[in-house]
């Protein structure tokens, strides 16, 4: 994030920062709760999902969330925290016109398709190191969006 934000700066050009919140292809019926209840909206909802209070950490956040418009809440909220928190760590370091993303669906796919809508010029993706195992078997984000964008793309680790 700090590297992309700089990069920003140093270079003048605007910043998109993208979670993309499920891996797979989300269940239709999430994706229907997200538009009808508004959910993006929703934040703040995190706060109040159980009757039995705020929950600990993130964790403990889906797991009391006992029903399924509760989990979808649950996991937008979660989106919306961490894009918060990234917008504003890119600012801070001096990034100029940050817009965040919100997606849904496969890591790479998801970032490849922001990256498109938004004509980006680079793409500064971050390096897990999941391991060598599950890297070979899974694949990785980094390597799928490295080899299908259009743009440049720096991978930092």
């Amino acid at each position: 994030m700090d590297f992309a934000a700089r990069l920003s700066d140093r270079l003048g050009h605007g910043l998109s920062i993208v979670h993309v919140y499920l891996h797979g292809r989300p269940p239709a019926e999430m994706m229907r709760l997200a538009e009808t209840e508004q959910l993006y909206a929703h934040v703040a909802a995190a706060q109040n999902l159980t009757p039995r209070g705020q929950p600990a950490n993130f964790l403990g956040l889906f797991a009391s969330a006992a029903e399924e418009h509760e989990k979808a809440n649950a996991i937008l909220a979660v989106g919306e925290t961490i894009l918060d928190w990234a917008e504003q760590r890119a600012r801070d370091a001096g990034a100029r016109d940050v817009v965040t993303h919100l997606c849904a669906g496969d890591y790479a796919d998801a970032i490849l398709k922001t990256a498109d809508t938004e004509n980006a010029a680079m793409i500064v993706i971050g390096r897990r190191g999941l391991g060598m195992v599950r890297e070979i078997l899974l694949g990785s984000v980094s390597q799928k969006v490295l080899h299908h964008a259009a743009c440049t793309v720096i991978v930092t680790q």
